[in-house]
């Protein structure tokens, strides 16, 4: 009886199956169609899509595998718009499959730039406008190509004079084979300064000044090399080269200011991070995560300086609605070192490490983690507006608008194993809490209009231009 009853079952299980998969319709990439791709290469388009032709593909996936690949594009920064469209003859008979030609329009940007910007070298706007000081400005005149040869590609090369001289040589994004997976960016560039974040004093950076020498002479060369096993993948190797020279009247103000009395240094920086990135969009996400982790050791050339740090950055957006949605970004850092070194225990309040309400302060120390959780809502959705006035610039005419407002709690933890005593945000827990507004526009732009408050009774209006994440 059981001998007969097996045949029967596995036939059963068969038809079920079977029958499952004739139930669904699937259809066959026959074609996709680029539009509006003058400079841009077929091959950086068709790269990021999750598609590719000769595809058999689910119909019930096709729209979500359409969105995906705009998500794709858009985050290339190369286009302003981007729609992403099919034409098949659905066969309603599951036995049959269907055609489907991908229609791809995009809308590209401006991708040459003269370089004559001006760089405020301070934490964040909101610092240098308190202070308002003149000698914190960088100026940059050179050029900027994005976009070479049509293949993404980045090429920037620039002259350096105000707060920072020198010059700056990039070329970026040099795809080593046909499918991108493999990827090269090269960097060189000469810097020396006047003015110098020496110390940190009240919790707050202190600049020394001399009109008399350069207080910093630095030449760093830069090789990176990433591996792109999948579209939203990558692992970056970087080797860094430097060559630095400080002037003694540094070691005057802190003779820990890099971890000995040697006025000359050559060091060596080496890199290894690997990112995770499922965000719909770059600029500004509303759904999906982003996780990077990053290994650094540094060291100089007879090897008594040692230091290395790992760290890591999670992001999670999530909708409640289509206008309510939830952000939440997740910071922290490890490091070690051999000596005691000013230049290796920055922590909350450099790079993009920073607690909002604390624009004006920074909290050193070794090891740091922070939370920034934000609720935002859609005032108004995307809007897009026709600047006549800029019809001879049709890369530029037409502007979107997207404005949302938001409410948020900060908090963070720096630990610091040599902490001065007159600055006291470190080993202790910080927060700040607020609102505002962010104004997402065209070419990356994202205004942020931030007023917070903070645990030392501190409130105030802080204004910052964000750039994407990438």
């Amino acid at each position: 009886m059981k001998k007969a009853l097996l045949p029967l079952l596995i036939t059963i299980f068969f038809q079920c199956f079977t029958s499952g998969l004739l139930s669904k319709s699937y259809g066959f990439i026959s074609e996709i169609h680029i539009i509006g791709n003058n400079k841009t290469k077929d091959v950086i388009i068709l790269r990021e899509l999750p598609f590719k032709r000769g595809d058999l593909i689910d119909m019930e996936s096709l729209e979500s595998m359409m969105e995906q690949g705009r998500n794709n594009l858009r985050n290339l920064s190369l286009f302003n718009f981007v729609y992403v469209s099919h034409i098949s003859d659905f066969e309603k008979d599951p036995a049959k499959y269907s055609n489907i030609e991908i229609v791809i329009s995009v809308d590209e940007r401006w991708y040459h730039f003269p370089l004559m910007g001006i760089s405020l070298e301070d934490r964040n706007l909101s610092s240098w406008l308190k202070d308002l000081n003149w000698n914190k400005v960088t100026t940059d005149v050179g050029f900027k190509i994005y976009n070479m040869w049509g293949k993404n590609q980045t090429l920037t090369a620039a002259y350096i004079f105000g707060y920072n001289n020198g010059f700056r040589f990039e070329y970026s994004n040099i795809y080593l084979d046909k499918e991108g997976r493999h990827l090269l960016d090269i960097s060189v560039s000469r810097q020396y300064s006047r003015t110098v974040n020496a110390i940190s004093l009240l919790d707050k950076p202190n600049y020394i000044k001399t009109d008399s020498v350069h207080l910093e002479n630095a030449y760093q060369g830069t090789l990176t090399y990433t591996y792109r096993p999948d579209i939203r993948v990558r692992n970056r190797f970087a080797l860094q080269y430097d060559i630095s020279h400080i002037d003694s009247l540094v070691l005057v103000n802190n003779r820990r200011y890099w971890g000995n009395s040697e006025l000359n240094r050559r060091a060596v920086t080496l890199i290894y991070g690997i990112t995770f990135d499922q965000r719909d969009n770059i600029q500004y996400p509303l759904y999906g995560y982003y996780i990077n982790c990053q290994l650094k050791g540094y060291t100089n050339s007879d090897k008594s300086i040692k230091y290395g740090q790992i760290k890591g950055d999670f992001q999670y957006y999530g909708s409640f609605s289509e206008r309510l949605s939830l952000s939440a970004r997740l910071q922290w850092g490890f490091s070690a070192k051999n000596v005691e070194g000013y230049i290796f225990d920055k922590a909350i309040g450099y790079d993009d490490v920073f607690l909002r309400g604390y624009e004006f302060y920074v909290a050193d120390g070794q090891h740091y983690a922070t939370i920034s959780p934000t609720v935002r809502y859609k005032i108004m959705p995307t809007t897009i507006y026709i600047l006549k006035f800029l019809s001879f610039l049709p890369k530029f005419n037409r502007l979107h608008l997207t404005i949302y407002g938001k409410s948020f709690f900060d908090a963070g933890y720096s630990y610091h194993k040599y902490q001065n005593s007159i600055n006291t945000l470190s080993n202790r827990v910080l927060y700040s809490w607020g609102f505002g507004i962010d104004i997402v526009s065209y070419y990356d732009l994202t205004f942020s209009f931030d007023y917070s408050f903070n645990q030392l009774k501190e409130g105030g209006l802080f204004i910052s231009v964000k750039k994407p994440l990438h």
